[in-house]
């Protein structure tokens, strides 16, 4: 079998660029001339069905083997296109890779700063907590001296009530 005979739905998937689900979908799709069966009872796609694919997907992936069916009897010539190939997609995977990570620095750079604000937020919130505990420890001391301050007026009215108005006036016993 050629390499570029007849492919898999996996092997398709890898060379686009795609999930093997989204790539079976699509072989699916595809009119049953472009698409068969081989010895191992395995869908695959032959090579007119892959140009169709290529077609689809906007995705250029049998040039290089297309340039060295048709020029193989030119010798040099073939090597110079394949170089040239070769360097083209080595410029586009290099453009890909550098437009790939600047958006891993932007992405990091997001991180970074979102970090940041987790730790002020998580300082605050700390903060907070000391605030809450200290009110509720005055919560508590307001409450222990109100009930001190019941308790002392309620001895003193016991030892008020045996006195009549004007010895409590006068503080005579």
């Amino acid at each position: 079998m050629d390499d570029m005979k007849t492919k898999t739905v996996s092997e398709l998937a890898e060379l686009f660029g795609v999930t093997r689900q989204a790539m079976n979908k699509r072989v699916k799709s595809l009119d049953t001339k472009f698409v068969e069966k081989n010895e191992k009872n395995v869908t695959v796609v032959n090579a007119e069905g892959i140009h169709e694919l290529e077609g689809l997907y906007g995705k250029v992936v049998t040039a290089k083997a297309e340039v060295l069916e048709e020029n193989a009897d030119k010798g040099s010539e073939v090597a110079l296109k394949t170089d040239d190939a070769t360097s083209a997609a080595y410029e586009m995977i290099s453009a890909l890779m550098k437009d790939k990570n600047a958006e891993i620095e932007r992405l990091n750079s997001q991180l970074i700063s979102k970090d940041q604000q987790l730790n002020v937020k998580d300082a605050q919130i700390a903060e907070k907590d000391v605030q809450i505990k200290k009110q509720q420890e005055l919560m508590e001391k307001a409450l222990t001296d109100q009930k001190q301050f019941f308790t002392d007026l309620q001895e003193q009215l016991k030892t008020t009530d045996n006195k009549g108005f004007f010895g409590r006036l006068f503080g005579k016993k």
